[in-house]
């Protein structure tokens, strides 16, 4: 690159590095958590932290680690400075709520049902809090006929040799009966993190903070934290899938235990 085409790209901004860390700060733009209450409701916005993530000796609990939005060398490169189709999600460090690691949980249709109480098996959709014109919906699905994942990543984990489903981002006009995702491939649901109490817990409300399983509705898996690093652009963090991973007692292990907390 020339001097001369240098300094105007400089001076006008449009250098990668100034792009880089103009993302930067808009994916790390404060938030307002809430309106706090007791138990969960649609509208509300929360962040959904792993309960525990076993993975060594230390600490991590002062990280506060939760389910993030980070963007991709593809997005970057594309002059993308907000939340988009091209993001992936992980688990990283949240120094405080902001754009990239607090979500929205909305109806799993059309129906505006702010207020109501969110119950066990009830399912909703978890919506990024931008672009406010475009919602941006969390989402995964099964394999295709030819095996190919439904989410086009640039990392992937696996189970046994198995590749395991992948989490991705779609927008309100590319989810729907005619779309490129089944509005179906964005609806989750909460069930009760100990297997003998789920079938009575169904229908009652969900208290904040308490530790619970978040399950894929279509696949039937659960939203896992993987102990694998992902190297982003804003550095190491966790990788998430929608796996089931269970103990020898038939029950969730920590990889698969999340709460929404404000």
């Amino acid at each position: 690159m020339r001097v001369s085409e240098m300094k105007k790209r400089r001076e006008s901004g449009n250098l990668l590095l100034d792009r880089t860390r103009g993302v930067y700060d808009r994916f790390y733009q404060g938030t307002v958590l809430g309106p706090p209450q007791d138990v969960l409701a649609f509208g509300v916005v929360v962040q959904i932290r792993p309960v525990n993530i076993s993975v060594c000796r230390q600490q991590v609990a002062d990280q506060n680690l939760v389910l993030s939005v980070v963007i991709t060398q593809e997005g970057l490169h594309r002059n993308c400075n907000t939340i988009n189709e091209m993001c992936d999600l992980t688990v990283a460090p949240s120094p405080h709520p902001a754009l990239r690691n607090s979500f929205r949980i909305v109806s799993p249709n059309e129906d505006d049902r702010t207020g109501q109480y969110l119950a066990y098996g009830e399912k909703f959709r978890l919506q990024a809090l931008e672009p406010a014109d475009e919602p941006m919906y969390v989402f995964s699905g099964p394999k295709r006929l030819n095996l190919s994942l439904p989410v086009d990543k640039a990392f992937f984990t696996t189970k046994n040799g198995e590749v395991t489903l992948p989490l991705g981002l779609v927008s309100h006009k590319n989810c729907g009966p005619s779309a490129r995702v089944p509005t179906s491939h964005t609806h989750f649901f909460c069930a009760h993190k100990d297997p003998d109490l789920r079938f009575e817990s169904e229908g009652k409300t969900i208290p904040v903070h308490n530790p619970l399983i978040i399950v894929h509705a279509v696949t039937n898996r659960n939203l896992a934290v993987e102990n694998v690093l992902a190297n982003t652009l804003f550095g190491p963090e966790f990788q998430v899938s929608v796996q089931t991973y269970k103990n020898v007692y038939k029950r969730e292990t920590w990889k698969n235990q999340w709460k929404f907390t404000y």
